[in-house]
């Protein structure tokens, strides 16, 4: 079949965009110039890669990780009434099959969804954290326990991997509450990583983790967040990033910061001259000495003891005072505010 052929059959093409693109086909392979690009025009994109989506969204993402901790720890205390050390792992970008081969059977991975998020989501309990929480809620000692062999969760540990995940879709509830609002529920459980089939083997996934002690025995818990699944939330977490970013300026509270600045009390002091004594002669003065000073022309003004202004030392108005005539290194707001100075400033001297 002749291009003429197929562009006719094809009839969202109107004749004039036949002609045009007969033209461009026609051309010569190599005539950059005729069709206005060259080879460097081109740049390669992989529509499969989500790294993009991944590196802007990390510090929000981040932030809401804390939260979540932050929270987990108190509901962990309140459930097994005993605090355990709580602490916040990194946010980072791991594959499925990364994810998966690195856990130890039996784990709990459960799938769950989170709307608005599009897709499952995995939220994992390690064997470790469950031994944990059981020993813990039950007073044990902390020896850490170690099957011979793999084998299934018991009914009591069931029970209390249920209970870890009402109170971690609690806590998530809250960490994405400033967000969006998020209904969590459980689709799938399994004990065995490599038998969830819901997710895709090669997509990349936010993977957040979160370590558990006490005494001997530690845990951990995993969120693992598909690419995919933020996309529908991905305007308004950017937005949300965006607004930290940018200063929070309120016009209302930076004037009345500022007229609380300007009313907060310094100490100022003049400084007139010095001189120095040893201490024999410190220890030898009597009432009636006098100490010869040479006071110098120019005299500095030290706010805070910060030397600010210098000027000629004197009196006016029957104050002591001093004449400003110099500034001595000021920041940018000073100078700009130091024409409003009056040029007698009368306080009381000190030397």
């Amino acid at each position: 079949m002749s291009t003429d052929e197929f562009l006719a059959r094809n009839e969202l093409l109107t004749q004039d965009e036949r002609d045009a693109l007969n033209e461009v086909i026609s051309q010569k392979p190599g005539n950059a110039l005729a069709t206005g690009f060259s080879d460097h025009d081109a740049i390669p994109y992989d529509l499969a890669n989500h790294d993009y989506t991944i590196n802007s969204l990390l510090p929000v993402l981040a932030t809401i990780h804390e939260r979540f901790t932050h929270r987990l720890r108190i509901g962990l205390f309140e459930l097994l009434r005993r605090d355990l050390t709580v602490v916040a792992g990194p946010v980072e970008k791991r594959s499925h099959t990364n994810l998966t081969a690195s856990l130890q059977v039996p784990c709990s991975v459960n799938v769950i969804s989170l709307s608005p998020l599009s897709g499952p989501v995995l939220l994992i309990f390690d064997q470790e954290l469950i031994f944990m929480v059981v020993d813990t809620f039950f007073g044990g000692t902390g020896r850490r326990y170690s099957a011979t062999n793999i084998r299934d969760f018991t009914a009591t540990e069931n029970r209390f991997i249920q209970r870890l995940l009402e109170l971690s879709f609690h806590c998530l509830q809250e960490a994405w509450e400033p967000f969006t609002a998020l209904e969590c529920l459980q689709l799938n459980s399994e004990n065995k990583p490599q038998f969830i089939t819901e997710l895709n083997p090669t997509e990349l996934l936010a993977v957040s983790s979160v370590q558990i002690s006490r005494d001997t025995l530690a845990g951990s818990l995993y969120l693992a967040l598909p690419c995919s699944s933020l996309e529908p939330i991905r305007k308004t977490l950017l937005d949300s990033v965006r607004q930290e970013q940018r200063a929070n300026l309120n016009p209302q509270m930076s004037r009345r910061l500022l007229e609380g600045v300007k009313e907060s009390p310094v100490d100022a002091h003049c400084f007139l001259a010095g001189f120095e004594l040893t201490l024999s002669d410190l220890l030898a003065l009597k009432v009636g000495d006098v100490i010869p000073v040479n006071i110098p022309s120019k005299a500095i003004l030290r706010i805070e003891d910060v030397p600010i202004y210098s000027g000629v030392y004197g009196v006016a108005q029957g104050w002591r005072a001093l004449k400003i005539e110099q500034v001595l290194s000021l920041p940018g707001e000073w100078t700009a505010n130091s024409a409003h100075l009056q040029d007698f400033s009368p306080f009381e001297a000190k030397t």
